[in-house]
């Protein structure tokens, strides 16, 4: 079954096992989703390029030269699509490189009808929780050489030094980064920005803080709180050890 132009979401199945293929057709159509299957990277090449699907269900052993992990990857370099793999692959080597792809679900075979139905609205339901981030949400890092981010500002693209961030607050789903001037939205969890951060410049201090370790201005070991820029941070206990251990104290 090919898209049409009504509201219905649009899902692209790879799949090339015959009886997952056949209750693939009979239970898409019963949730709701309009879809394509085919049962090749090849294929499903073109087709993604044709009409971006709103959802990949991709199997990871298919026909053809590529497997279902290297369309992934080639696919997500023309467009970020959520992706859930169904595999019979339940191997740590197969799964730590479809994890490497940062799939929304991985799904083991055999697995029912309902068990896909709540992974694809999950995954859909991420997708458009990170379509209505706010609109300054961080688009993506420049290579590490600069140093830098580009963060989406007032609808504008602006080029935000590593060096001129000072800590970084968490709320919800999202983190502020603050500079001196202003406050970024980034739609990224804190650990994966910090994974982005030079190494030994950023520390956790809080389930909710993360700071520069040179812009920290003052330790209030009563209180348990730092100050940088004239803000102060709670330490949390499970972060004071290591936060002590990185500052140069006489």
């Amino acid at each position: 079954m090919s898209p049409t132009s009504d509201s219905k979401l649009y899902v692209l199945a790879v799949e090339d096992d015959p009886l997952h293929a056949e209750a693939l057709q009979l239970m898409l159509p019963e949730m709701g989703y309009h879809f394509s299957l085919v049962d090749n990277a090849i294929d499903a090449l073109k087709l993604y390029k044709q009409q971006p699907p709103d959802l990949l269900l991709m199997d990871i052993e298919i026909a053809g030269p590529l497997n279902g992990i290297e369309f992934v990857e080639i696919a997500s370099a023309i467009r970020k699509t959520p992706v859930i793999y169904v595999t019979a692959f339940s191997d740590s080597e197969t799964f730590q490189k479809a994890k490497a792809t940062l799939p929304s679900a991985y799904l083991l075979k055999p697995y029912n009808e309902r068990n896909l139905q709540l992974a694809m609205e999950l995954a859909l339901f991420e997708k458009q929780s990170q379509s209505d981030a706010p609109e300054n949400a961080v688009t993506h890092k420049v290579d590490a050489s600069c140093n830098a981010f580009f963060v989406k500002y007032n609808n504008r693209l602006l080029k935000v030094p590593i060096s001129d961030l000072l800590f970084i607050e968490v709320e919800e789903k999202y983190c502020y980064v603050h500079t001196k001037e202003r406050r970024y939205t980034v739609n990224i969890r804190l650990k994966n920005l910090l994974d982005q951060l030079p190494a030994n410049t950023f520390l956790q201090t809080h389930r909710s803080f993360a700071v520069r370790l040179d812009a920290v201005e003052e330790v209030n070991l009563d209180d348990s709180l730092l100050k940088i820029n004239g803000k102060e941070i709670p330490i949390g206990k499970t972060y004071k050890d290591v936060l002590f251990s990185k500052l140069k104290m006489l």
